[in-house]
């Protein structure tokens, strides 16, 4: 083994060697939250846009459409994510479903339309208004079928989700 090169090299082993050496004093500049936002264009990045575009969606949503916390049967948290909506993630109302195959409230996805631009907030796949079209029907006789409790404070009823308009309009 005196001729072998592993035990005879004259490398010395430990230390990586570095190709470049970096002054240990300089430090990157930390970007405040305002630079973060911003991209190359001083535009507001598409990430923080969306975000602050879904809340202002979902914050407006809350006075029309139902919140899943009204479901009188308390179903496992994937059923639950097939009948609600992606963009407000409240019970869906009006379904439509694109071309992608995902679903949305009508009203939230045309307001996501305009405000982002035509593609689907799920997988970013392009898609139009015109590509809407409704869930197939056994979906939404499962969704009418759902039980929920009376938003109106004082009524204690279980109606299902088909007939909860004409409930409310009592």
């Amino acid at each position: 083994c005196s001729k072998c090169d592993v035990c005879s090299s004259s490398k010395n082993w430990g230390k990586r060697k570095t190709t470049m050496h970096q002054n240990p004093l300089i430090k990157k500049r930390k970007l405040n939250v305002e630079h973060r936002k911003k991209n190359k264009n001083g535009k507001i990045s598409p990430l923080w846009k969306k975000n602050r575009t879904l809340n202002q969606i979902r914050s407006k949503c809350k006075q029309i459409h139902l919140d899943s916390n009204l479901l009188v049967v308390d179903y496992p948290s994937d059923f639950t994510k097939s009948f609600t909506c992606q963009v407000c993630e409240h019970i869906l109302s009006d379904p439509v479903q694109t071309s992608c195959k995902h679903l949305f409230c009508r009203i939230c996805i045309l307001k996501y339309f305009k405000i982002m631009g035509c593609y689907c907030p799920s997988c970013r796949h392009t898609c139009f208004p015109t590509d809407l079209a409704p869930p197939v029907k056994s979906y939404l006789n499962i969704l009418n079928s759902l039980v929920l409790k009376c938003a109106v404070t004082g009524c204690d009823e279980e109606i299902l989700l088909g007939k909860y308009s004409q409930h409310i309009a009592k």
